[in-house]
């Protein structure tokens, strides 16, 4: 099958969204893209979460953490003065399904041209210590607020236990059986993988990841991480309405494990800063990767599902 773009593209000309590329595959092949521009290697922003998921998939697969051990356990030596009963009570699902308890986003924002990651952050090289000192109004496990919190201490977890740098542990694990040679990934100050962010692909390779998810976690023949990680990572966890309000992104239906609910077919997405997508559609066997400098979200969604995944069929 080769999928039309036409009506696609014109549709994104007509709403004036600045798109650079997107890539769809149904049952395993590339089925239709379209190039705005020279193809190449973009920061994919939080969408490098979905990828932070997968690892610490590996990593409970391979016994080197649990989603129910606790931050404050394993960073005793960076704990505020007098840590609060929340912030002891937290563990690493929490973190891992926005729902620390914060109230606000912490550690937010990072600039890919001063390599200075968070610029909230700079006054304390160590974001570790520097998030720990933040207050925890809510339950963990009973408030969903978007932070950066979480993946980015997940990040350090994982490459305290390991050795390396989280990047490098991943290149056999994922990024070498997908294809994706030499992938570059921001770090901290402190030389750790930021996991929140900083991820550079091309939209083809994040078409590969794509693949992988709807694949349940199956790349030609290998396993790279178990199935019941991929469903339980991308089944919705926690809402991510507060107080009423559906909180980022406008077709969320929810969140799991780093990956976003879409509200319409059953699908799924990793989502990221100015129309950074990767959608997966596992009723349809199919893939949808978009690259993008767009603030319109909603409207890079709409040309999708009016256009693209009615052919889907």
């Amino acid at each position: 099958m080769e999928l039309r773009l036409e009506s696609f593209v014109q549709d994104t000309i007509k709403r004036k969204l600045d798109l650079y590329h997107v890539v769809v595959r149904q049952h395993g092949e590339i089925i239709g893209k379209f190039d705005w521009r020279e193809n190449r290697r973009e920061d994919i922003h939080s969408v490098s979460k979905s990828f932070l998921s997968i690892a610490i998939g590996i990593a409970i697969d391979e016994g080197i953490l649990r989603l129910d051990e606790k931050p404050a356990e394993i960073f005793s030596d960076k704990l505020p003065e007098s840590p609060s009963e929340n912030l002891q009570a937290m563990t690493i699902r929490d973190m891992i399904m926005m729902a620390t308890g914060h109230d606000h986003f912490i550690l937010q924002g990072y600039s890919a041209s001063d390599d200075r990651p968070v610029r909230d952050a700079i006054e304390n090289d160590d974001w570790v210590q520097y998030a720990l000192e933040f207050d925890v109004p809510y339950k963990p496990g009973t408030y969903w607020k978007y932070n950066n919190f979480g993946p980015y201490l997940a990040s350090v977890i994982i490459q305290e236990r390991t050795g390396e740098r989280l990047v490098d542990w991943l290149k056999p694990r994922l990024f070498t059986p997908l294809g994706i040679r030499n992938p570059q990934w921001l770090e901290s100050v402190k030389g750790y993988t930021l996991g929140c962010g900083g991820l550079h692909l091309s939209t083809e390779e994040l078409s590969r990841f794509g693949q992988l998810c709807l694949n349940k976690g199956q790349w030609e023949g290998k396993q790279l991480v178990s199935a019941s990680w991929i469903e339980e990572a991308t089944a919705c966890q926690i809402s991510n309405k507060i107080e009423g309000k559906v909180q980022h992104p406008d077709e969320c239906a929810g969140y799991g494990y780093f990956f976003w609910r879409c509200s319409r077919d059953n699908a799924y997405c990793g989502n990221g800063y100015a129309g950074q997508r990767i959608f997966v559609l596992p009723e349809q066997d199919a893939c949808i990767a978009v690259t993008a400098h767009e603030f319109n979200s909603g409207s890079v969604s709409d040309c999708v599902w009016n256009h693209i995944v009615p052919q889907l069929k």
